[in-house]
């Protein structure tokens, strides 16, 4: 059997933080400095989350990185044990802030592979979501599975994460097409935007443990 890791993006209180630990997340997700994002949160908030985060479970700073300075200053200021990147900044341009960070690097996907500009071969992952524009994820649009099954055959070995309206009644039948390295879930297990639901993210967690079984 094969572990199907689980990533809870849009942390935003320590609440949830709690819930999803104890869950059994694998990796939580702070968005931060993305002011079109109901779940981003500010500075002061991100640290202590990523502080109240526990060992063996990793702190993913989620952003849209357009410059070297915005990803050194969150960078020093948190700490995180990953880099979740979109926008416009290419991993070959990251300096010596990101020594012993691993980085994902996030594609936005629709229905047609060839559409889908791949990304650089220096990142430790690659993260598949629905492309929406002017948004950059969270948006509880799912999209074709085939695409993303298509894109992890062509990156291997490098780990693929699928995200993209994935939900606790969907993510079996997700993981099942696409056999990814692990599913990041954020609006599938919220009660509103930025507010998680205890139920949900148990719910989710199991069913990829169930889907896990079958790999």
């Amino acid at each position: 059997m094969r572990r199907v890791r689980v990533k809870v993006c849009g942390i935003t209180n320590m609440e949830d933080l709690e819930v999803a630990v104890d869950a059994g997340a694998d990796a939580l997700g702070f968005v931060v400095d993305v002011p079109e994002s109901p779940r981003s949160i500010s500075l002061d908030r991100a640290r202590d989350l990523v502080e109240a985060t526990p060992p063996f479970v990793q702190g993913v700073l989620v952003s849209v990185f357009d410059t070297i300075d915005q990803l050194e200053t969150l960078c020093s200021c948190l700490a995180p044990d990953v880099v979740q990147v979109a926008g416009t900044l290419p991993r070959d341009a990251i300096g010596e802030q990101l020594r012993g960070i691993r980085v994902i690097q996030a594609v936005a996907v629709n229905d047609r592979a060839a559409d889908v500009a791949l990304p650089s071969a220096h990142c430790d992952a690659v993260l598949t979501d629905s492309r929406v524009p002017g948004a950059h994820g969270g948006t509880g649009k799912p999209h074709n599975w085939n695409v993303s099954r298509a894109i992890r055959e062509l990156i291997a070995p490098t780990p693929l994460i699928l995200a993209g309206g994935l939900t606790p009644g969907n993510v079996r039948a997700a993981i099942e097409n696409v056999r990814p390295y692990a599913v990041d879930v954020s609006s599938g297990v919220e009660i509103r935007a930025g507010i998680k639901d205890p139920a949900k993210i148990r719910a989710f967690i199991e069913a990829v443990t169930e889907a896990s079984d079958g790999l």
